[in-house]
């Protein structure tokens, strides 16, 4: 039994009647694609800056009470080295006991709010999420109206060309920016 080869161009016509272009979008050569850098629309967006000022107001409280706890106790610690030769043994444990309870709730504190899943992350969130939804609501109605079948992130650096023609960042920018004021 002897192998054929098929001309290359055979193989091509032959996966064209397998799969008309009408079934397969993927291979119609009038796909409109765009991008954006949402990098840019989110520093260029009144509302982040509004979020922003937000975030950093909760984020000054909180460095403000880590503050005020440390400083309480770095306090408590120098009144025991202080007076630790005069207590009684009782006392002297006494007092030990409340600067290892305040170094846990320290410690405590700082991992709830910068750690991985503390409130600083959590308002973050919060503060980003009605932007992002905000920004996917534009970039719908853009893809809608005008057909776009992509539209992609170029902030990701998953685009490694791209034509500025297609850059809907500035269109997003301004329709957010409309709908803020």
């Amino acid at each position: 039994m002897s192998r054929k080869s098929f001309p290359l161009s055979f193989l091509l016509f032959a996966f064209l009647l397998v799969f008309d272009a009408a079934q397969a979008p993927i291979c119609r050569a009038d796909l409109l694609i765009g991008f954006i850098d949402s990098e840019r629309i989110f520093a260029g967006f009144q509302g982040t800056k509004d979020a922003q000022v937000e975030f950093n107001a909760d984020l000054e409280q909180w460095s403000q009470d880590l503050e005020n706890r440390k400083q309480e106790l770095e306090k408590l610690a120098e009144d025991y080295e202080n007076q630790s030769l005069i207590l009684s043994e009782p006392r002297r444990r006494e007092r030990e006991e409340e600067i290892q309870r305040k170094r846990s709730d320290l410690d405590l504190f700082v991992r709830e709010i910068w750690g991985p899943s503390g409130k600083i992350a959590q308002r973050n969130e919060e503060l980003t999420r009605p932007i992002v939804e905000r920004m996917r609501e534009v970039l719908t109605q853009i893809g809608k109206d005008e057909g776009f079948a992509l539209i992609f992130d170029a902030a990701d650096g998953n685009v490694v060309y791209a034509d500025r023609a297609l850059d809907l960042t500035d269109r997003v920018l301004a329709a957010l920016n409309e709908q803020q004021n």
